[in-house]
C-alpha cells in the first residue's frame, strides 16, 4: 500500500513537470535576475537595465519588439528605474548586473569600465559603429582607450530658437557666422526688438544654463583637446582661453538693451520661463540658445504647431581657425562582464543600426546619431533638423560642467551666477572655481 501511494506521488510530480515545461516556466518575468539562460528551455532571453521610464520606455519597447520581431527566439526584457545610477552600482557589487546597461551620462559607464567590469566591443559591433556613425561617437564610448559604448537616442545643445513667422515677417536672415549674428542683434535693436531671451534661474541648479553658454562658446574657440583639459583640470578657469569664452558671453549678455529685461533678469527668470518670451505677440525677445529639449518648455500651443512656428540654427563658428564642435549627450549601452552571450550581442549590433532608430523616431521624442537612419519618419522637420545637425557634426564632446568633479561643478553654476548678477567680478568669479578645483 505504501509502495502504490509514493509510485502515485512521484508520477503526479512527473505530469506537473511536463505542464510547467510546456507552459514555459511561468513566463520571462518569473525568471531571477541573475539567469543568464532560457525562459521555458526554448527562448533565450536578454536583460536591459536603464533610465527610460513613462513615455521614454514605452518607446523604448517598440524598438524592443522590432529586434524582437526579427529575432523569435529572443525575449528582451527592460525595467527601468528613476535611481538608475545607484541600481547599477549595486547590483554589480551584489553579483547580479543586468546583461545590457543603458547610461544617461557616460560617467558611471567609464566608472565601471575602470574597474573592469564592462565587456569590450567585438569586431562586428566596431564595424557596424564604423558604418554608421561619425567617429566621434566611437570616441566617445571609448574608456580607457578601449570601446564599450555603443549610443542611441542622444540630444545636442547650443541651438538659437525663434519665432519663425515673426522673424520671417521682420526680414531677419539666419546667420552663418559669429559676426552675422552680432549684426543681427544690432540690427534687432535698431528695429526696436530686444534680441536676447536670457534666464538662469533653476532652483538649487541655479547657473547650469549660463554654464552651457561657456561649453557651447569654448567649442567654437578652442580646440577639443583644449576643451578636454579644461574638463579635466590641466587648463584653468582663470586661462586666457576659458576667460575670453566668459568675455565672449559678457558682450552678449551685459551689452545695453540685449536681453529681455536687462542683466539683473537673467538670474532671476527661470530657464523653462525665459524660452516662452519668444513666443508672446509681439515677442518680447527674438533669440534663445538652447538644448533640443527646450520644445518641452514652449506654450501648448506652439508645441502642437511647432514646424510653423518654431525656427532653430546651430550657434555658428566664432574662431575661423577652429573647427566647431557640437555638444551633445546621449544614451551609451554596455554589455556587463559575464554577460557576454551571442543574444546579448547581437542585441548590441542591432542598437548600431540606423532600423534600431526607426521605431522611436517615428513616435517622436528621440533624436538618433545613426548615418543609415531614415530621417523620414520624424513626425516634426524641427526633430528632422536637429537630427541632421547631429549628423552634420565634424567633432562633439559632452558637456563639461557635467564631466568635472561634483564640487567644481556646484562652483561652475555659481560662479556664473554670481558674474551674472554682478555680486563677483568675472576674476574673483573665476578664482573661486578654480580654488574648487584645488580643494
Amino acid at each position: 500500500m505504501r509502495r502504490s501511494r509514493l509510485v502515485m506521488v512521484i508520477s503526479l510530480m512527473v505530469a506537473v513537470s511536463f505542464v510547467l515545461a510546456a507552459c514555459g516556466g511561468g513566463g520571462g518575468s518569473t525568471q531571477p535576475s541573475g539567469s543568464t539562460g532560457q525562459t521555458g528551455g526554448e527562448k533565450k532571453r536578454v536583460t536591459i537595465l536603464g533610465a527610460f521610464g513613462g513615455g521614454e520606455a514605452d518607446a523604448f519597447e517598440e524598438v524592443i519588439k522590432v529586434f524582437e520581431a526579427a529575432n523569435p527566439d529572443i525575449d528582451v526584457v527592460y525595467t527601468g528605474v528613476n535611481d538608475f545610477d545607484t541600481q547599477i552600482v549595486v547590483r554589480v557589487q551584489a553579483g547580479d548586473p543586468p546583461d545590457i546597461a543603458g547610461f544617461p551620462q557616460p560617467g558611471g559607464a567609464a566608472r565601471l569600465a575602470a574597474e573592469g567590469n564592462l565587456v569590450p566591443l567585438w569586431p562586428e559591433v566596431l564595424s557596424l559603429i564604423d558604418q554608421n556613425y561619425a567617429p566621434f561617437w566611437k570616441e566617445l564610448g571609448t574608456f580607457g582607450g578601449t570601446p564599450y559604448g555603443v549610443f542611441h537616442r542622444v540630444n545636442a545643445k547650443g541651438f538659437i530658437w525663434y519665432n519663425k513667422p515673426a522673424f520671417e515677417a521682420a526680414g531677419y536672415k539666419v546667420p552663418t557666422t559669429w559676426d552675422e549674428l552680432t549684426a543681427l542683434t544690432e540690427q534687432m535693436k535698431a528695429n526696436g526688438h530686444t534680441p536676447w531671451c536670457e534666464g538662469i534661474e533653476s532652483g538649487a541648479a541655479t547657473g547650469w544654463k549660463g554654464t552651457d553658454w561657456i561649453e557651447n562658446i569654448m567649442l567654437r574657440t578652442q580646440p577639443t583637446d583644449v576643451y578636454d583639459r579644461w574638463i579635466a583640470g590641466e587648463v584653468a578657469f582663470s586661462s586666457p582661453e576659458v576667460k575670453r569664452a566668459f568675455e565672449i558671453l559678457g558682450n552678449v549678455w551685459f551689452t545695453d538693451g540685449n536681453v529681455y529685461g536687462g542683466r539683473q533678469s537673467i538670474v532671476l527668470t527661470n530657464f523653462g520661463d525665459a524660452a516662452t518670451f519668444l513666443f508672446t505677440d509681439p515677442p518680447n525677445c527674438w533669440l534663445h540658445m538652447q538644448g533640443s529639449f527646450v520644445t518641452n518648455f514652449f506654450q501648448e500651443s506652439v508645441r502642437a504647431d511647432l514646424d510653423n512656428k518654431v525656427g532653430l540654427f546651430v550657434m555658428p563658428p566664432i574662431d575661423p581657425n577652429v573647427t566647431p564642435a557640437l555638444e551633445v549627450g546621449g544614451d551609451v549601452f554596455v554589455v556587463l562582464k559575464g554577460r557576454d552571450r551571442p543574444e546579448v550581442r547581437k542585441f548590441m549590433e542591432f542598437m548600431a543600426t540606423g532600423a534600431s532608430a526607426t521605431p522611436w523616431a517615428r513616435l517622436g521624442g528621440g533624436i538618433f546619431p545613426h548615418k543609415d537612419q531614415d530621417l523620414s519618419v520624424y513626425p516634426t522637420s524641427i526633430e528632422r533638423q536637429v537630427a541632421e545637425a547631429i549628423l552634420a557634426a565634424q567633432a562633439a564632446r559632452f558637456d563639461a560642467s557635467d564631466a568635472m568633479p561634483a564640487a567644481v561643478n556646484a562652483a561652475f553654476w555659481k560662479g556664473v551666477t554670481d558674474w551674472a548678477s554682478g555680486n563677483r567680478t568675472l576674476d574673483a568669479a573665476l578664482a573661486e572655481i578654480d580654488a574648487a578645483y584645488k580643494q
